[in-house]
């Protein structure tokens, strides 16, 4: 991580997707200060475009080279393409995994179906020799602009995380650096309250809402 020139960390932030989802935190990001490199699977040249208007802080790049540099990845495309990734791109590397699964979308696994795993778990194992954290992924993200609040602020909108180590802190300060309240939802072994079958799927609440959901 570096250092800006009035002395706030920054990081280097790569979104793997660059759909509504990533774009979305992308400009919450660099509002917060940190830079950008977006990728899809259409290649860094699809995305001029997007990149452009998301300022000098933002750039595009090739999904072989998105780890490059990088301090952090958030994986902001459909759960079904995520096995689709070379396994060993994010080795080494801190993760964020903002993926939903859908079964009529993703196909039936009994094991996610039947919380013998969690999906973000299953994320874990595909990407194995990376640190993975699940957060970003339990509202529709097309208005985050205007519910993000300044730290500080009464009623912040909470945005859970789940994970362990290092991983968690950082997106537990990132949450909180773009917006929101962070929620602790345990690990990922414990990130089934947190999935799109989950009782907090789609909420949109304070700290006190939330606490007296999951009661």
């Amino acid at each position: 991580m570096g250092t800006d020139s009035i002395g706030e960390t920054h990081m280097k932030i790569a979104f793997i997707g660059s759909g509504h989802v990533g774009q979305a935190l992308a400009k919450l990001a660099i509002k917060a200060g940190h830079e950008v490199t977006l990728t899809n699977r259409h290649g860094a040249d699809s995305l001029k475009e997007i990149v452009a208007g998301l300022g000098p802080q933002a750039k595009a790049a090739d999904l072989a080279d998105i780890a490059d540099g990088q301090d952090l990845i958030v994986l902001a495309v459909p759960f079904n393409q995520i096995k689709n990734i070379d396994s060993n791109l994010l080795k080494g590397k801190k993760v964020i995994d903002a993926s939903n699964y859908f079964p009529q979308r993703d196909g039936q696994n009994t094991d996610l179906l039947t919380h013998k795993i969690a999906s973000s778990q299953l994320v874990a194992n595909h990407f194995h020799g990376s640190e993975v954290a699940k957060a970003f992924n339990t509202f529709g993200v097309t208005n985050l602009g205007s519910l993000a609040k300044a730290a500080g602020t009464p009623d912040r909108i909470v945005m859970t995380v789940a994970g362990n180590g290092e991983v968690k802190k950082i997106a537990t300060d990132l949450i909180s650096e773009i917006g929101f309240q962070p929620y602790d939802a345990g690990s990922l072994s414990e990130s089934f309250k947190v999935q799109a079958d989950g009782p907090i799927f789609g909420f949109q609440g304070t700290l006190d809402e939330i606490t007296k959901k999951l009661a």
